[in-house]
């Protein structure tokens, strides 16, 4: 993996190698149309100039006579189906529907029946979105609009990772752009954290937090480090391959477009990893440029920049971050001691992108680069992580439906260290244990949606493929190293998914889905280890609008979440707490009702959501025994039900002022075993969050955040405590 960089306490950082092996009001501003080069026309003297001219007469009459067209973006270009699109002129309005591939049009006779001589008005609106209207002279080219999330997102884009989108009621809170650059928090992480429900397994943020404690988690279905939640970067996902974590500033913050944090299970559309929801982020793919530096405490900065162009039909640009904190003591005062050292980290990434049109299909084409180090704490203990990732989609239109592909493929290589500290008071530490892992992953997908009438089918395959080689190597209480010892690891996941939608009238829609999948596992230098589970995962959603302002809706959702390599054979220490692995993991599997009340009032939006979950097979880490020297866990199965309510308002005071707030309360207990009624550790009753958004002219914005979070447990057996409310 390389040698390891030069930081503060690199001396003794050194170790054995491996052998080889809810919406915050903003904007983004919308691509506009490319016309492709500019091309010149040898016309020469009076001749010339009656072509043109004639040219020009038959050009106009010709748009005369081709009525009205467009096409409906999100802000991150992709098309957004079943639009209202409404085109008037004074009392007289002719209304009409996106098709799956967001566009519309409208005949030459209809703008005749408008009396649409020379202009028009067009109001294009989505659910989930801020309608756009706007004036058109005729004649015209083909619109190009780009909607903006809406403040409280009911309708959004949920789907298998592909650029054509059948659209899924869900519960979903939406940061844009300018959201993320106002908010107070520095990393992605900790701006989520105004999401009810989200949290990571621990309470620290991934500033200075190891990173296989960055796994999400939704609604309260956490019990250990893994994540819950499918995070997907324009529809790759951005979990560990080997653990299940996330990097949350993977992705440069200048290339964001836009954030969806969904909540509730969606394994019928994404399949594994979606036990309680998706983080779907969206980059940007427009041309302009950014570039955005900060500074703060700790030593902590950030340069994020990025820049697109277009040129011979292609849109193409890069962005690239660094970041670098000396970080702090994550021990109490009380407890600290000499070995104590601050957790400092550093990173860099970079994006790369490009997307034209070639012929009929429409490709674009991605790569990431990531490469960080950490220091966790002690002078011994440090982790590094590399990844490289390429990915290409393609989309178009066959069959009378729209159809859209995508693969991608990586690798991650990470290398960690452990130590135990040698007294009470805290004066020294020994290795205990150093790990290396080599990973590469890959995936592809395939769907086609098509709409028929008031019923839009969705069809989609997918399939991912992971192998790993974990290599360990252990340290005597004397420190002589034990031989290194490798665990070669492979797992793969093929399902297929059906989706349909059904608008049984403008006040109530359907819409059903199912999913089934197929995993395997196996220990490559061991066939006894291997294994094969089938998961089959229904959704149901029903949805009323009781007024103009009011809807009603009403869901059975579900999910699953297969073990991860890490969790089946990679052991790991936190200070006094080792963790052994467990290699009879089960799957854990979700269900539960979901019911929800929206209401939209001019500038005032709200929400309020009821849910539960069960939780089988939940995966958390059982308490063997305990001293005062050292507690030993092991991860195991179990069963969890997680019930709550969260409430998310917002309301825009002024054209400069918007106020957000939200709350969440979430009651998850252990339903079987000896934990049976105990809560399940790292998740909070109560979280709940105010924000303020300013938005003055020439760019001038602010935002001040204030966040609680309720009491919470460490451990399994509910004796360690954690963060109560204020």
């Amino acid at each position: 993996m390389g040698a390891a960089r030069r930081h503060r306490h690199a001396r003794d950082r050194q170790f054995p190698r491996a052998p080889p092996a809810l919406h915050r009001t903003g904007s983004v501003a919308p691509a506009s149309p490319g016309d492709g080069p500019r091309r010149r026309i040898p016309v020469h003297r009076e001749s010339g100039r009656a072509i043109v001219i004639a040219a020009l007469i038959l050009l106009l009459t010709a748009q005369a006579g081709a009525g009205l067209s467009g096409t409906v973006l999100d802000a991150a270009g992709a098309p957004i189906g079943g639009a209202v699109v409404e085109v008037s002129k004074g009392a007289a309005a002719a209304t009409l529907t996106s098709s799956a591939d967001g566009t519309w049009s409208v005949s030459a006779e209809r703008l005749a029946a408008l009396g649409a001589a020379a202009g028009v008005r067009v109001r294009v609106s989505a659910d989930g979105f801020t309608p756009r209207t706007y004036d058109v002279s005729l004649p015209a080219a083909a619109l190009r609009t780009v909607l903006d999330p809406s403040g409280i997102t009911e309708r959004v884009t949920v789907s298998a990772p592909a650029a054509q989108r059948l659209s899924i009621e869900a519960s979903a809170t939406t940061l844009d752009a300018a959201a993320l650059a106002s908010a107070p928090a520095l990393m992605l992480d900790d701006q989520l954290r105004a999401t009810p429900g989200f949290s990571l397994f621990r309470r620290t943020s991934s500033r200075v937090a190891n990173p296989t404690t960055q796994g999400a988690t939704l609604r309260g279905l956490s019990a250990s480090g893994s994540s819950r939640t499918l995070v997907l970067a324009d529809g790759v996902p951005l979990n560990d391959p080997f653990g299940g974590w996330v990097y949350w500033d993977r992705i440069p913050m200048a290339a964001i477009a836009r954030v969806d944090v969904i909540r509730g299970g969606s394994s019928d559309v994404h399949g594994d990893e979606a036990l309680g929801g998706v983080i779907r982020i969206e980059t940007r793919a427009s041309p302009g440029a950014d570039l955005r530096v900060e500074a703060g405490g700790d030593q902590t900065a950030r340069v994020s920049a990025y820049g697109g162009a277009r040129m011979n039909g292609w849109t193409a640009g890069a962005a690239a971050e660094k970041f670098t904190t000396d970080g702090y003591i994550t021990i109490a005062p009380e407890s600290r001691g000499p070995v104590d050292v601050k957790a400092n980290a550093s990173s860099a990434s970079a994006h790369v992108w490009g997307t034209g049109v070639a012929g009929p299909v429409t490709l674009d084409l991605r790569g990431q680069y990531f490469d960080e180090d950490r220091g966790n704490g002690t002078p011994l203990q440090i982790n590094a992580t590399v990844t490289r990732q390429v990915s290409g989609g393609a989309r178009g239109i066959a069959l009378g439906g729209a159809w859209a592909a995508r693969a991608d493929v990586g690798a991650v290589n990470y290398r960690q260290t452990f130590t135990a500290v040698v007294d009470v008071a805290r004066t020294a530490e020994r290795m205990t244990n150093a790990q290396w892992v080599g990973t590469t992953a890959g995936g592809a997908s395939v769907e086609w949606v098509k709409a028929a009438g008031r019923m839009t089918w969705l069809f989609g395959a997918a399939a991912r493929r992971v192998r790993s080689n974990l290599d360990e190597q252990r340290f005597a209480v004397t420190g002589v190293p034990a031989p290194v010892v490798r665990t070669p690891a492979r797992q793969q996941n093929v399902g297929v998914t059906i989706q349909w939608a059904f608008r049984a009238s403008p006040r109530l829609s359907i819409e059903a889905g199912a999913r089934g999948e197929l995993w395997s596992s196996s220990r490559l230098d061991d066939a006894s280890a291997d294994r094969r589970i089938g998961f089959f995962e229904p959704r149901v959603t029903a949805a009323v609008r009781i007024s103009d302002a009011t809807t009603f809706r009403a869901s059975w959702l579900s999910g699953f979440r297969t073990p991860t390599i890490n969790e089946l054979y990679r052991s790991f220490r936190v200070g006094n707490v080792n963790t052994l692995a467990n290699a009879s993991l089960d799957p854990e599997e979700s269900a539960g009702p979901e019911v929800a009340l929206v209401t939209t009032r001019g500038r005032f939006s709200g929400r309020v959501i009821g849910f539960a979950t069960w939780l089988n097979g939940a995966l958390y880490n059982k308490t063997l025994s305990s001293t005062p020297a050292l507690i030993t866990r092991q991860r195991t199965n179990g069963d969890v039900r997680a019930a709550g309510v969260e409430v998310e308002g917002e309301g825009r005071l002024a054209p400069w002022l918007a106020l957000t707030a939200s709350i969440a309360g979430i009651d998850s207990r252990f339903t079987s075993g000896d934990l049976d009624g105990l809560r399940v550790p790292q998740v909070p009753r109560v979280q709940g969050s105010l924000g303020v958004r300013l938005t003055g002219r020439r760019g001038v914005s602010g935002a001040i955040d204030w966040r609680a979070v309720g009491a919470q447990f460490d451990d399994d057996l509910n004796q360690f405590a954690r963060w109560r409310t204020p």
